[in-house]
């Protein structure tokens, strides 16, 4: 199997990582786990334990994770299931417009495979595993969710899970109802076997698959367009990340967003690529903006112009260069929103009667002194 294969060559490489970092001094923080299926709620810092939990180390997938820096590992166990599960994150102080980046996974401690009924004992609602899980979210036994505040075991049922998925078109392919999970020996990859959901009879016959058991990704602390994962606002705020799994096991992690200076490395930005007519592209990775390295001339009535190529285009048509003109900054105009900084156009190269275009707004970022990038949100 591919995840197989995958999931031991990287604990092969982290062991060896982890086994040097032992051999300079660096160490490992010890751990703290429970011993049955109460909370665990972490404490905001790699080191310090909290009352009932603590952060961790573990030959599991998700902690070696650590290589891509997921260095602060949360865990809770329970020794009758034979089950543990983690949570690691990059950080619990996420700097505004920064991300938190997290792996979660249900590991079968024992060093025999683990043949488990599913339960459906889900410790809290809202648990997801991403925007388009595998199998559909009756087969996927694991699952995350960020809420904003602190929050504990005994408030946490009041609170309202955050919308942080990107919000997708998902393959239209059949769910299964999963009815067992077979864990491989020390690992968080199960096979699962169970039913496709269906809406008529005759009962479909019953369906064998496999899969790995974690949810990780990036969640920005950035305004959400829909094309990312977010926590929809870039503003300071507390947040309480949960993740839990349907045999009632539990994690709770506190984090929280400061205020900074930091360029937002997610967006909706004016792009260098190509393609779209009439251009420029809009990008979601700010790596991918356009710059406008005119400044000084974006602050006159003649604005600061850059050119904008269409690119291959899957026509016989020729492509089209377009200018783009930034005008910034640009406030008071008539109809500007309250939130827009800066104001462009879009015309073609060498049209001999130049369109009528109307002026767009947008926010612009100085990148430095003397350039800039324009963000259409």
């Amino acid at each position: 199997m591919a995840k197989a294969d995958k999931a031991i060559s990287s604990r092969i490489a982290a062991i060896a990582i982890i086994a040097a970092m032992i051999v300079i001094g660096l160490g490992v923080v010890s751990s703290g786990v429970l011993n049955s299926t109460s909370p665990t709620i972490a404490s905001t810092t790699s080191s310090t334990s909290s009352a009932i939990g603590s952060s961790t180390s573990s030959n599991s997938s998700v902690v070696l994770s650590s290589s891509n820096g997921l260095n602060q590992t949360f865990e809770t166990s329970n020794s009758t299931l034979g089950l543990e599960l983690l949570l690691s994150v990059n950080s619990t102080t996420i700097p505004s417009e920064d991300a938190i980046g997290i792996a979660a996974s249900v590991l079968n401690s024992r060093s025999t495979a683990n043949n488990l009924t599913a339960s459906n004992d889900w410790p809290v609602q809202g648990l997801t595993s991403g925007p388009c899980p595998s199998g559909g979210p009756s087969t996927f036994p694991a699952g995350i969710a960020v809420f904003r505040g602190n929050y504990a075991m005994n408030n946490l049922s009041s609170a309202k899970p955050l919308e942080i998925w990107p919000l997708i078109t998902c393959p239209n392919e059949g769910q299964l109802n999963a009815t067992s999970y077979s864990f491989l020996p020390k690992d968080d990859i199960a096979n699962y076997s169970g039913y496709p959901v269906t809406s008529s009879p005759p009962s479909p016959a019953k369906q064998e698959s496999s899969t790995w058991i974690i949810v990780d990704g990036s969640i920005y602390a950035a305004n959400g367009t829909g094309f990312y994962s977010s926590l929809d606002s870039s503003l300071p705020a507390s947040y309480t990340l949960v993740a839990g799994d349907e045999w009632g096991q539990i994690v709770l992690v506190p984090f929280k967003v400061t205020a900074s200076d930091n360029l937002p490395k997610v967006g909706n930005f004016l792009s260098y690529i190509g393609g779209c007519s009439p251009g420029p592209c809009i990008a979601q990775r700010f790596s991918q903006a356009l710059i406008f390295n005119c400044a000084e001339a974006a602050a006159t009535p003649a604005g600061c112009p850059a050119i904008y190529s269409e690119g291959v285009r899957y026509s016989a048509a020729p492509p089209v260069n377009y200018t783009v003109t930034v005008w910034y900054p640009s406030y008071n105009q008539p109809d500007e929103p309250a939130s827009a900084n800066c104001m462009y156009n879009v015309v073609p190269v060498g049209a001999l009667v130049k369109p009528v275009t109307p002026n767009l707004f947008g926010y612009c970022l100085l990148v430095n002194s003397t350039a800039f990038v324009v963000s259409t949100r």
